[in-house]
Order: C-alpha cells, then structure tokens, then sequence
C-alpha cells in the first residue's frame, strides 16, 4: 500500500518589502507553499490574488490572522513592528516563526517575546551563519589551541545599498531602529559564535558624519570572551569601497575570510597558506536557501553545533544577546563622548 505524498510547508511571509519578496521567492524555491501577507499597500501586481514578483500567494488583514495556524511565519516587518508581529503569528498558531534581524530595537523591547510560553518556537535570521566560508571558518578558529586576536569589519556607503531609493528615507535614517549596530548586528551574532560569549570593555559609537541621518553611522566595540579572545569590530555606513570580513591572529597561525570574494584563507605558524573559495557564498539566494532550509528542518532547541553546520538562524536568545550588546555599546559609547566633552571643557 502506497503511501500519500506529503503536502509542502506552508510559509506566510509578513511584509513585503525588499527582504520579505526575497524571503518569499526563497522559500518558494525551497519547495514551500508560500503565501505573502503585505503590511501597507505596495502596489503588488498579479493575477488571482498571486504576487508577480515573488509567486506567492497574497493574504490581507482579512485573510492573514487564519493563516497563521500551523504555518512557518516569517517576520520580515519593519524593526519596531517585530515583536508585535512574532507575537502576534504564535498567538495565532504558528508552528515556527523567523524574525528578520534585529529581533527588536533593543533588548528590552523583546521582553514580551522572551517571555511568551512559546518562545523556544522562535528563530532570529542570521544568513551569515549559512555560508559555507562561515562554518569552514569555524572549524579552523576550533583547532587553534590558544587565544589570540580577532578583527571583524562591515563597511559600506549607505546610499549604495539601495541606489533607487533616499537612504534618508529608510528605516537605517531612523535613530529608534536603524544605525549600524542595528543593521550590522550580523557582525556581532557571528562573532559570538566564533569566539564566544562577550565581555564589552569599550565602544565609540559616532552618530555624526558624512551623512544626513540622526542614526548611529559608526561604531567600533572591543571585547573580550573567555575563549581568550581579544576581539575589535568595526562597522560603518561611510567606507568606500565596501569591505567584510574576519581575520583571525594567533600564535597558532592566521585565519582570514574574505565575504566578498568567498574565501577563506589559512596561514599556518610555519608560513604555509591554504585558501579555499566556496562560490555558492556569492549567491544570496542560495545562502539564504539553506538557512530556510535549516531552520524548517531544525528546532532552536537543537544542539549548537548541529544548528551550526546546518547553517541555522540564530535562536531567539542569541538574537536578543547580540542586540544586548549592540544597547551596551551604545550606553558605553555615550559615556565616552560624555568624558571627552568634560576634558575639552576643562582644558
């Protein structure tokens, strides 16, 4: 007796702006049923109530809450509707929801979410976790047998990111939940994973500079992990051109990722080098194929180092962690500005 063909997830995308039709062309690509629930009117076009751009089919404020029950949720809102509209999707049923970084402005602005019974349900994206530079990078950094110092950078120029539109207009502009410790916090989730849990011992945070945004533009942290890793990022709205990547020094050797270009490259104590280049890395729709992927296949409840290697998102307590730490750098940075204008004063 045969058995009958399972029908495909069922995955309702919540916005859809820029990363939620990626989000819902990718999970269509993955084989799911997809359905995209629109917060504002975009002017999607399509025949039947089916999105031109994405496929997928198209839910309203009628439609939307019913769907939720039993489906893969994805929250691909604005930053300060995030989460409302997780809590809103477990409320309503879902079986897993992933939430577009960060998970909220702040740290405490997640409370309620933390705190929700279902909370173990919640997947925070981090597509850096699914290139298979990362995780190569990760099996090296877990051979070194001592400490040393890490550099991890994003720098880029705002307006490049999306050239058809004022960055003056974007979420990024707003200093409630744009800035680069917001929209970089991929930086800080990775590097918590490389190197292990942080102790901040100093940030500069710089709201003012070559743009015209009340958001931070700049920052740089340093801290320490147990690991015995002295680890600085850098992360910026105002280099050209853009750069990102990690390099690794120890008296073990030298690690060094190169995102853009996809290769990771190993110096050893000796001076022998190793370069590898994963190309699948240069295409975003592939890694964040796989994260979706991961992430419908896995609980967050699984064990890290099998949610590493699959190239899962971050779990909901590592994405309020790292938007902890990005709230610590800009208290600390705060603080710094503070004592350099009391000096300037005195002198």
């Amino acid at each position: 007796m045969s058995s009958q063909p399972s029908s495909p997830p069922r995955v309702v995308v919540r916005g859809s702006g820029s990363i939620g039709q990626r989000h819902a062309r990718v999970f269509r690509q993955e084989g799911a049923d997809v359905w995209l629930w629109p917060v504002r009117d975009r002017g999607l076009t399509g025949l039947a109530g089916v999105d031109e751009a994405t496929g997928a089919r198209l839910l309203d404020d009628s439609s939307g809450p019913a769907a939720l029950r039993d489906a893969f949720v994805v929250v691909a809102t604005d930053t300060s509707r995030h989460v409302a509209d997780a809590l809103e999707a477990l409320d309503g049923g879902a079986e897993k929801v992933l939430v577009e970084k960060p998970v909220a402005p702040s740290a405490d602005a997640a409370e309620a979410l933390d705190a929700h019974p279902r909370r173990s349900a919640v997947w925070v994206a981090a597509p850096l976790r699914a290139h298979e530079g990362f995780r190569h990078l990760r099996r090296l950094v877990g051979r070194l047998h001592r400490g040393g110092s890490a550099h991890v950078w994003c720098q880029s120029w705002l307006p490049d990111w999306r050239p058809d539109r004022d960055y003056r207009e974007s979420y990024s502009a707003r200093a409630d939940e744009g800035g680069v410790l917001r929209d970089l916090v991929h930086e800080i989730d990775h590097a918590t994973v490389l190197f292990g849990r942080p102790l901040l011992l100093g940030a500069v945070v710089d709201s003012g500079g070559p743009l015209d945004v009340e958001s931070d533009q700049a920052a740089t942290l340093l801290w320490r992990t147990a690991g015995d890793f002295a680890v600085t990022v850098r992360l910026d709205y105002t280099s050209r051109p853009a750069s990102r990547g990690v390099v690794v020094r120890s008296p073990d050797g030298t690690l060094e990722w190169d995102v853009a270009r996809a290769t990771v490259r190993h110096t050893s104590a000796g001076g022998e080098v190793t370069e590898q280049v994963f190309d699948h890395d240069l295409d975003r729709d592939l890694v964040m194929g796989a994260q979706a992927r991961a992430a419908m296949a896995l609980r967050p409840s699984a064990p890290v180092d099998e949610r590493v290697a699959r190239g899962a998102p971050a779990t909901l307590t590592e994405g309020i962690g790292a938007v902890r730490l990005c709230d610590e750098a800009r208290a600390t940075g705060a603080l710094v500005i503070d004592d350099l204008a009391h000096r300037e004063g005195r002198s």
